[in-house]
């Protein structure tokens, strides 16, 4: 055996993030602590929520020595069965979420063993467990992770009696520092007691004790299960369905198993699935540059038609066959485009002269012409224009197979084979498809026309639970929410924007500069408090041209985005900053921009009226320093007490 592969090892996953801890957001020590805070208190809030409880969470981090540290979360939820401990935080990918198209604030089945296995790496001690079904017993576990096998161990148990329910997580920590800081745990809970209006969080650290209470008294409806969409499905998802799905067939898995598909819509993939093998069968050959062809005159005869009344017969022959003297060897897709942006430009723009001038250059160099036309005569908007209706006639399977049937450029009996073939992959059995069967399938259903997928899935925080909990916690002047219509991105994956501003108070953030603006960032109620600078969210909120709302750098200003949907696009696995911007998922980056510039003009109205009415005082203090002056000389005037006169002047005043 070669040396090489006498050291060949198998590792396990918990194995790997052993090694790469800083991959599930453990590194630096104050990331640490904030990591361990977060994975615990939204297991605790997801747990909640799920069981209809309005959730009480506490949280405790007490101090036992330098970067060594305990931290415990309690919750009020509805607990852990004990023999579901190990696999909850003692196995690496092990979850209720993680199979599921819905919105949640975890799904990879990593966060809780992340935790364990941290507290294992830097103390060796494992975590301590409390649950409590309400059943009257209460289990007191302790949980170590088996590295090597990825599996969590039992080490300690007892059960007592009790009428508690819940959960209690606690475990020692080094490596780790704590402080109140922007980047800590306390930040993290202030912004996450925000996105969670209806939890009360408790926070007792070096410092004191800390409550954020809840503002709303209403448990959040739970977002449903989605189907995936076909725009978002990819080959190896669909794949994956057919392994799992009960369907005998595969035409009943897609209206089973996906969104939106219909068995009207499985009618329009079987004309679809034919067009693409018909397209198959014969691409590269003459009939391949025929059905082209067939796709371009078609739209060149609707162009005759539309301009025949500003030329004469001999004229339009004259450029038809100008259009057909073109080499066939030239390059074939590029060769038909320019024919039909030639006809497309000549009939449209040019005069018999001009038309001349081509055809002698044609003549005199056919080699350049291409390069020589697209250069004098092509834009790039007109090639994208022409790409487009080639792409949408193409795309159209029912117009297509009736072309090719007219110009019998294929028999009836081949295309009864054909369709017998589509029948056959439509009937077989689901696990029995291959990977090209899934390929085609997929193509062709994202050539298809389908409704945007159901909003059902997304639970929104709400514009007015917004405004609640940024008036509790940063008792502002001005407070302005809105949570946007759903929308989809990347074809079919829906997401929601919701937006607040909150301006004076407590709000803004206090910098080594003074005043600054402060961006709270949030991915399904989650705050985001790392890797701002490679945030689309972040970049939104730059883009805009705050001045124009009268709003300064150094305002006392607090700007809240949530992104609310059933894949967020992280940059990262760590998951602290949403890809989104004017190239990539720009459909969520100009959401963000669309809800801030609104909350904005609503501000902009709020401070011009601040503003109006701070001079309209300043006036008023100014005219009435001069009030009694004015009586004096007036009452002199008219032989009256000043008082008399002193008074009529300030009423006057006052109303003006």
């Amino acid at each position: 055996m070669s040396e090489t592969f006498k050291e060949f090892k198998e590792h396990s996953v918990a194995e790997f993030f052993r090694k790469n801890k800083h991959m599930l957001g453990y590194s630096g020590k104050i990331r640490s602590m904030t990591t361990i805070v977060h994975e615990l208190v939204t297991n605790s809030l997801d747990a909640c929520e799920e069981a209809l409880i309005l959730p009480e969470v506490k949280v405790e981090i007490e101090k036992l020595g330098t970067d060594h540290y305990r931290v415990a979360v309690e919750d009020n939820g509805p607990g852990i069965p004990p023999e579901f401990v190990p696999k909850v935080f003692g196995k690496m990918l092990a979850g209720s979420k993680m199979h599921r198209h819905i919105q949640s604030r975890g799904q990879q089945g990593i966060g809780a063993a992340g935790v364990l296995l941290f507290s294992q790496i830097t103390t060796g001690k494992p975590l301590k467990v409390i649950t409590s079904l309400g059943d009257g017993k209460i289990y007191e576990m302790k949980v170590k992770m088996d590295v090597e096998k990825n599996e969590g161990k039992i080490v300690e148990m007892k059960v007592k009696k009790g009428n508690w329910r819940g959960t209690r997580v606690e475990g020692e920590f080094k490596e780790v520092s704590y402080n109140r800081g922007e980047y800590g745990p306390y930040e993290y809970l202030r912004r996450i007691s925000i996105a969670t209006p209806h939890a009360k969080i408790i926070l007792k650290d070096p410092y004191g004790e800390v409550v954020f209470d809840r503002v709303i008294d209403e448990i959040p409806t739970k977002p449903k299960e989605l189907k995936p969409h076909p725009y978002g499905l990819t080959v190896d998802e669909l794949l994956y369905i057919a392994r799992k799905t009960k369907a005998k067939k595969v035409s009943s898995m897609l209206t089973s198993e996906l969104s939106r598909v219909s068995s009207k819509k499985v009618k329009e993939l079987e004309r679809h699935i034919l067009r693409d093998l018909i397209l198959k069968n014969f691409k590269g050959s003459i009939f391949f540059d025929r059905v082209v062809n067939l796709y371009l005159n078609y739209n060149v005869k609707g162009l005759v038609k539309k301009f025949k009344e500003y030329l004469s017969e001999e004229e339009v022959e004259y450029v038809k066959s100008l259009i057909n003297s073109l080499p066939e060897s030239l390059e074939e897709l590029k060769d038909f485009v320019l024919k039909y942006l030639i006809m497309d430009y000549l009939l449209k723009k040019l005069n018999k002269e001009e038309i001349e001038k081509i055809k002698n250059h044609f003549k005199k160099s056919p080699d350049k012409f291409i390069e020589w036309a697209e250069k004098n005569y092509l834009s790039a908007t007109t090639i994208s224009e022409m790409n487009k209706k080639i792409k949408k006639l193409v795309r159209d399977p029912e117009e297509f197979l009736e072309e090719i049937k007219k110009k019998k450029l294929i028999s009836n009996e081949e295309i009864k084979k054909l369709e017998e073939k589509v029948k056959e992959l439509l009937n077989k059995e689901p696990r029995a498809l291959t990977w090209e069967e899934a390929e085609l399938i997929v193509r062709c259903l994202q050539n298809m026309e389908f409704k945007a997928p159901p909003t059902s899935g997304l639970r929104p925080i709400g514009a007015e639970n917004i405004e609640k909990s940024l008036k509790e916690l940063l008792k502002p002047d001005f407070v302005k929410a809105i949570t946007r219509n759903p929308k989809t991105y990347r074809g079919g994956i829906p997401f929601i924007v919701e937006v607040g501003l909150a301006y004076g108070g407590e709000a803004g953030r206090q910098g080594d500069e003074g005043r600054k603006m402060e961006i709270m960032r949030f991915a399904n109620h989650v705050p985001l408090l790392y890797d701002a600078s490679a945030c689309g969210i972040t970049r939104a909120v730059k883009s805009i041209n705050w001045k124009r709302y009268g709003i300064k750098e150094d305002a006392p200003i607090t700007v809240f985005v949530n992104l609310v949907s059933t894949f967020i696009p992280y940059t990262s696995a760590g998951k602290q900053a949403i890809a989104c911007g004017e190239h990539e998922n720009e459909e969520i980056y100009n959401e963000i921009r669309h809800a801030l510039m609104i909350c904005a003009r609503e501000l902009e109205k709020y401070l011009s009226r601040i503003r109006k009415e701070m001079e309209e005082e300043k006036k008023r203090k100014y005219v009435m320093k001069y009030a009694k002056i004015f009586a004096e000389a007036l009452a002199n005037i008219l032989n009256k007490p000043v008082e008399e006169i002193e008074e009529k002047v300030i009423k006057l005043l006052e109303k003006s």
